[in-house]
Formats: C-alpha cells, structure tokens, sequence
C-alpha cells in the first residue's frame, strides 16, 4: 500500500477575492430562485410542454450528478475492489460528490411546476410505484445524505479538537460509533447510484417513438451507469489536480496513473458496447447518414475513444499534463452523451423548439458556484484532502502555483 499524508485542513484565509466573487454568485442564484418561485418557470426558462425539461436535467442533475459520481467511482475500487491504496483521494471525491449530489436535488426541487406539492414525494400512500422518476427522486435524496454521513467523520475529527469542550466532547462520543457503522454507509453509497444513474438512462426506454435511433436502445441503463463511472474518474484527476494549482496540494501521479486505468478499459467497452449495439440491430448506416444528429454521435464517440486508448498507455499516464487532459475528455464525452440523449436525440411533435435563456444559463453557473464554495470551505476547515504540507498558507503563496496552471501542469508533468 502507498503511504501518504493524513487528511488535514487546508487552512488560510477563507473570505478570498476569488471566494467573494463565488458568494456573488451564490447572491444571484437565490435571486433567481425567488423569481422562479414568484412568478413560474417561464419567468427564467424556455422550457415548454414540448420541452419539459430543458438544460435543467441534462446539465444540473444529470451531468452534475456524472462528475459527482466520483465518489461512486472511487468507493468502488477502494472498497469493492478492497484496494485501499487509493484511500488518499476517498474524501476530497466523497466532498466533491456531496455538493454535486445536492445540488442536482435543489435543482430538481426548483424544476417542479407545481413545487408546493412537493411534500408527497415524502408520503407513501400517494406514491406512483410504477414512476421510474419517483425511484431516481428517492434514491438521489437517500444518496445525498449518505454522501454527507460519509463527510461527517472529517467535520467530527476537527470539532474533537474544538475550543469548546463541550463541542469536543461530543466529537469524541460520536466519532467512533460513526467510524463502525462506515462499512454499511460505504455498501449503502455503492448500491444507490447504481439504482439512481442507470434509472437516468432508462427513463429514455419509454420514449422509443420520440428518441433518435442513434440513441435509444435497450442498453441505455447500463450506459449511463458506465458513463457516470467515467465521468467520476475523471472528474477526480481534475479536482485532484486543480487543488494542486490552487493551493499547493501534493499529487501521487503514480497512483493517479494506476487508478485510470479503470476508466480508460470502461471507455473502450462503452464504445464497442455502442457501435456493438447498431450493428446488432442494423443501424450503423445512421452513423454517416443522419446529418447533424452524424455530427454529434461521432463527436461522443471520439470523447470516449480518445481518452480510451491514450490512457492505456503508461507514458501517458504517467504525465500529469496529459493525464489531465484525457480527464477532461471523459468528463466532456459523458456530459455530451447526457446532452445528446436528454435534449439533441430527443424528439417531439412537429412546431416544438428549444433554446435555453441566457438567466437559464446563469442558473446554472451560479448553482455550480455554490458548489465550489462549500466545497473550498469544507477543505479550508476540515480534513478533506491529503498531501496538503501545512496550513494557515498566505493568499500569495496560495496563488503562487496558480499564475500558469498550463505551465505548472506541463512541469509537473516532465518530472
């Protein structure tokens, strides 16, 4: 097993310029909410009756919910696959996937039309057994609070050594019953995404008359189960990473190197997996016949195969500069086949068109705002991230390594 660094907070300063711009945001965002609230949906989006869902699936919840899946990822290799090795990078994925969690939900909360009819989601005896939608609803939220249970020993460690002793002594009474019931948590946060994200896909099997035959197939489930997978894999090397730009964070690229090659072997079964299916069925001649809908399916294809077969080799791997630009390529093809599934292949009646508002849009940037500040937060405060050399650093030498991100990614990638 590698050895590495305890998880420690990050420290500094936590009211940064940066972090200020972020709470701006996050000031917009609940702007907007108001607004939705108020006065409906088409008060900040063009989502219609032939568009019901506009970019609020594909992007808040669905792609959202693929880079959160990091945490999913990551607890599969390191505890189904019983490869503790990679337990250096289990908390900052877990942290990561609880705010992408969360706010794929808030975003779902604030889609529904009739929100103040929220409350029988939590009442059984009206529940419709047979809504696919209903399961995804259940399973999103039962996973999110998982995910922050799986946070909770980082918060309870620091509070341990809390000032208070009161605080502390709390700390001390419920960290070690939390840290025995952890093996269930952690088998309870392997089953639900796998409920939840192949659910995402199957949602499309019902919509066989108004989804593109580049797309709709009996496989969709588990492709967007193995997707998500690659998109979380992903996503870690990109958070992994851009916290080393940002404040200093030492990587183990040779266990990043070891643990993508997972990701690149899904990658390249998700391919054959695809082009494997319309050959099934006699429909590889859309692939070059379908116009724009040609256009896009290839594009998804070559985001996949890319990374695939760069990431199986071991000099690649072992560059940071190029392992994080293979990331970025699996976090784009999975968001792209969630797009080209949820909006592009989809197809209703004749006289129905989307575009997303620009407020739309903004939603959407300002939901991922708050994302990233609980998230700098989090790891300013507590335990979350590992190989961090010490704490409490000034803001210049906190963005010292941030000046060139290219640069630094390239240097560190020819040591």
């Amino acid at each position: 097993m590698t050895t590495h660094a305890h998880e420690r907070p990050l420290g500094g300063r936590i009211l940064t310029p940066a972090f200020k711009v972020l709470l701006a945001l996050c000031v917009v965002w609940v702007a907007m909410v108001v607004v939705r609230l108020l006065f409906g949906l088409g008060a900040v989006s063009a989502q219609s009756d032939g568009y019901a869902w506009g970019i609020w699936k594909p992007l808040n919840v669905v792609t959202f919910t693929g880079i959160a899946a990091g945490a999913y990822a990551v607890g599969l290799v390191t505890y189904l696959f019983n490869k503790g090795e990679y337990h250096p990078i289990v908390r900052s994925a877990v942290m990561a996937g609880a705010m992408g969690y969360t706010l794929a939900g808030t975003s779902v909360l604030i889609d529904l039309g009739r929100w103040w009819n929220l409350w029988v989601v939590f009442w059984p005896p009206v529940w419709n057994l047979n809504s696919v939608l209903l399961e995804v609803a259940l399973c999103v939220m039962a996973y999110t609070m998982v995910l922050w249970v799986e946070v909770g020993p980082s918060v309870l460690e620091k509070l341990e050594t809390s000032g208070d002793a009161r605080v502390a002594k709390v700390a001390r009474r419920i960290l070690p019953p939390l840290q025995r019931a952890m093996p269930f948590v952690v088998a309870t946060a392997i089953l639900l995404p796998s409920m939840h994200q192949s659910s995402l896909g199957g949602l499309f099997l019902v919509a066989e008359t108004k989804t593109h035959p580049l797309w709709h197939t009996s496989w969709l489930s588990g492709l967007f189960l193995v997707s998500c997978v690659t998109m979380g894999f992903g996503a870690v090397v990109l958070i992994e990473n851009l916290a080393a730009i940002a404040w200093g964070k030492k990587i183990d690229q040779k266990l990043l190197a070891r643990l993508n090659v997972v990701p690149a072997w899904l990658s390249l079964g998700y391919v054959v997996l695809r082009l494997g299916d319309l050959a099934w069925r006699g429909r590889l001649g859309l692939v070059l016949g379908s116009g724009m809908y040609s256009f896009f399916f290839v594009l998804e294809i070559a985001l996949f195969l890319a990374p695939a077969i760069l990431q199986l080799s071991p000099a690649w791997r072992a560059n940071r500069g190029k392992l994080f630009g293979s990331a970025l390529l699996l976090v784009f093809g999975g968001a792209l086949y969630r797009f080209d599934t949820y909006l592009l292949a989809y197809q209703p009646q004749p006289g129905w068109h989307y575009f997303p508002y620009v407020r739309e849009m903004a939603f959407s940037v300002c939901l991922a705002a708050i994302g990233v500040a609980v998230y700098v937060l989090f790891v300013k405060l507590f335990p979350i991230l590992s190989g961090v050399e010490r704490t409490g650093a000034t803001p210049g030498e906190a963005a010292a390594p941030a000046a060139n991100p290219a640069a630094a990614l390239h240097a560190a990638g020819q040591r």
